[in-house]
């Protein structure tokens, strides 16, 4: 119907991505006279000069979103709407050259009509020539976004309102917004309706998107006694509620929730189109029988609900310099911190470390410093490959940026094997060190100094720099 117009003019162009020009992409327009699920686009091919090039070498991005077209099968809640463009990236290291070219587009959308078998084609295929326009540097695939629990303590005594925090994620260029719920959202789990109204103004006002929900689950309402799973489920029922009303994709579910749990939210969360992901938070571990579980989990059912939202916090490699000091300050012997440190650093046990220290003429600071040290958890950052495909989310944790680095987790590895593995998504900054300064009357750590100064880190390792 509206082939003529498929073929956008100013979409051609070749794209370059960290530094190199891997191909180059070709704007298109729906054909047909209404917007369409991505689920329905049946093929796509594109032919320049007389070389075709097929959707297995391709992608489709509509609405700031990319995608492969296996990734489109069956996906129902993104839309090309009537008339707005998209665009196809075809991969050919080094582009194309520049100069006139002779473009064919060939669009096909899978039409069927109610519950009848009645496949009604929609075919289009439209040539022209094109100049090839300016390079256009491909946003990378990891996004930037902020957990607001990064900002607590300054909403806590009210330095910043909801508002101010939403502005700092937007000033920062990043426009993912992660909120702990019951922190930040009024009469929870019932926000008057004016409240969510806001919320989306906000949203809109400063060009960021909900990304992640952190629900939460009080286990025991009366002491020593368990709440029942189906009042468990009731719980995750309420969050999923919640989540999918303020537009979040993705809602984190806390490490302690068991997997017979999430299983019976499965349903719940299909039907609000939200995506569950169990927290990796020290001191569980990738590589473990515990994350496993949930991994066969997800294997076995295929389900498109449910993954993991790994911590950065699991990759501590060394011990958390604030926190060192902050024993010091509470008694603790110097030498003695720091030989549990070292201890750490090999990589012996918590066991081995408490037998030394006792040996050592310590004092209840430096057994106490023993044993929180090792709190703290390291994994292998190249476990993070394996798990690739079920990653939903990540939260980025840090406890101190110093020179441009996080002073105790290898930010430059992790992200160097999220991007060698194509991993796609947003890593929302989690500042958590300013709890380390409590013990500290008058002088606080500047919490949003702290954010901006991962942010510049996050934009040199991911690649907008």
């Amino acid at each position: 119907m509206f082939e003529k117009y498929m073929i956008y003019d100013k979409g051609f162009r070749n794209v370059e991505k960290d530094g190199e020009i891997t191909g180059f992409q070709v704007g298109v327009r729906i054909t047909y006279y209404r917007g369409v699920v991505l689920a329905v686009i049946g093929d796509f091919k594109v032919t320049v000069d007389g070389i075709a090039y097929t959707k297995d070498q391709m992608t489709f991005t509509v609405n700031g979103n990319t995608y492969t077209f296996k990734e489109m099968i069956g996906k129902t809640d993104e839309h090309w709407d009537f008339g707005d463009v998209a665009y196809l990236t075809v991969l050919r290291p080094g582009g194309l050259p520049e100069g006139e070219h002779e473009v064919e587009v060939t669009e096909q959308i899978r039409v069927v009509y109610g519950l009848r078998d009645m496949l009604l084609p929609n075919i289009a295929t439209w040539r022209k020539k094109l100049f090839l326009g300016e390079t256009f540097k491909l946003p990378p695939d990891i996004k930037r976004g902020v957990s607001l629990y990064s900002y607590q303590q300054e909403y806590y005594l009210r330095e910043m309102n909801l508002e101010d925090c939403i502005k700092e994620v937007s000033d920062l260029g990043a426009d993912g917004i992660e909120i702990i719920s019951e922190a930040m959202i009024p009469n929870f789990p019932n926000p008057p309706q004016t409240w969510v109204d806001s919320w989306f103004t906000l949203m809109d006002k400063y060009h960021t998107v909900p990304v992640c929900y952190d629900a939460f689950m009080d286990g025991q309402i009366y002491e020593g006694k368990f709440i029942t799973d189906e009042e468990a489920v009731e719980v995750m029922e309420r969050d999923i509620k919640l989540a999918a009303r303020l537009g979040f994709k993705y809602m984190r579910v806390l490490c302690a929730v068991p997997l017979r749990i999430v299983e019976k939210s499965i349903p719940i969360a299909e039907r609000y189109n939200i995506v569950m992901g169990i927290e990796v938070h020290s001191p569980f571990k990738l590589g473990t029988p515990w994350l496993e579980e949930y991994i066969d989990f997800i294997k076995k059912t295929g389900t498109k609900h449910f993954g993991i939202i790994p911590d950065f916090g699991i990759f501590v490699e060394k011990p958390v310099r604030i926190l060192e000091r902050k024993h010091i300050r509470n008694g603790a012997t110097p030498e003695i911190v720091e030989f549990v440190s070292k201890c750490y650093c090999e990589r012996k046990s918590a066991e081995e470390t408490m037998e030394l220290v006792k040996k050592m003429n310590p004092n209840k600071e430096d057994l106490f410093w023993a044993k929180e040290a090792f709190t703290y958890t390291y994994c292998e950052p190249e476990l993070l490959a394996r798990y690739i495909p079920h990653i939903i989310h990540i939260h980025g944790k840090i406890y101190e940026m110093e020179n441009g680095e996080e002073v105790s987790i290898p930010y430059q590895r992790i992200i160097k094997i999220l991007k060698d593995n194509h991993w796609k998504g947003y890593i929302s900054t989690e500042y958590e060190g300013q709890r380390h300064y409590h013990d500290i009357a008058g002088w606080d750590v500047d919490s949003v100094e702290q954010v901006r100064r991962h942010h510049e880190m996050l934009k040199k390792y991911i690649g907008e720099e």
